[in-house]
């Protein structure tokens, strides 16, 4: 299965409800030299980039289809994209901030966090959301299936156990850098959904989607989406919510 962008900014609906919470918690005046890492399809960047009266953001993402989708999609002053790889991306300190939304936890975080120390300026901040590898909605709707006696080799595969440890990681990590303030906080989420298909969505933009036959695709999405709504029946008297746990990160150089 192809990277497909459109696809990508349909299943993105939950991780930028979670964004906006979070920049509603921070109240910074944006101004400067600014890197979104692991922009993704850009649209996430284009909307902070509205928000900066004097400045200039970069969006950077591994991905040279999304990198392509977002210099075709969104063109603005004092907005950029390009294809970098933060675990290899080295210039002089000169951000003022640095923003990552659901990104970091797919990288080395020992190459990445390091990179992102050197690329502040003094008194740079930067603000990350990224997964904490606890428990979530898509996890549940595997143990539901495995619970079913369905699917039983990917639910082997894909039932992992809660890397509980992946967040001290991140302290341990963030300890050893010469931050002047960091601040953590594991925030538990749920965000409500208008129709099932942005669930449906949502699994379509997972890495795992394009490891699967594409001979059994549709009816493993089917059967996803039925063991969610049977999981929120279940919690929530039928109502979708999406639930997830991600790490708030904030810290100043």
């Amino acid at each position: 299965m192809i990277w497909d962008p459109d696809r990508y900014v349909l299943g993105n609906y939950i991780q930028n409800k979670i964004n906006e919470a979070f920049l509603k918690t921070i109240k910074v005046k944006l101004s400067g030299n600014i890197l979104d890492i692991g922009c993704g399809d850009g649209q996430y960047t284009y909307l902070l980039a509205r928000k900066i009266k004097h400045g200039h953001i970069l969006g950077i993402d591994s991905s040279e289809n999304m990198i392509r989708h977002a210099n075709q999609q969104w063109v603005q002053k004092g907005l950029s994209f390009e294809v970098h790889n933060i675990e290899e991306f080295h210039r002089p300190p000169s951000f003022d901030f640095v923003f990552s939304f659901w990104c970091l936890h797919w990288t080395n975080i020992n190459a990445s966090f390091p990179n992102i120390f050197h690329l502040l300026k003094n008194e740079g901040k930067w603000y990350a959301v990224m997964s904490s590898f606890s428990d979530h909605s898509i996890l549940q709707t595997w143990k539901e299936l495995a619970k079913q006696n369905l699917y039983r080799e990917l639910t082997e595969k894909y039932i992992t156990p809660i890397n509980e440890k992946y967040f001290y990681d991140v302290i341990n990590l963030l300890k050893e850098l010469p931050f002047k303030q960091v601040k953590l906080n594991l925030k538990t989420c749920r965000i409500p959904l208008p129709h099932i298909n942005y669930y449906k969505n949502l699994l379509l933009t997972m890495p795992f989607i394009k490891r699967i036959p594409s001979e059994m695709t549709d009816a493993l999405i089917e059967d996803m989406l039925k063991a969610f709504q049977t999981i929120c029946a279940r919690k929530y008297n039928g109502r979708l919510y999406y639930e997830t746990r991600p790490i708030f990160l904030e810290a100043i150089k």
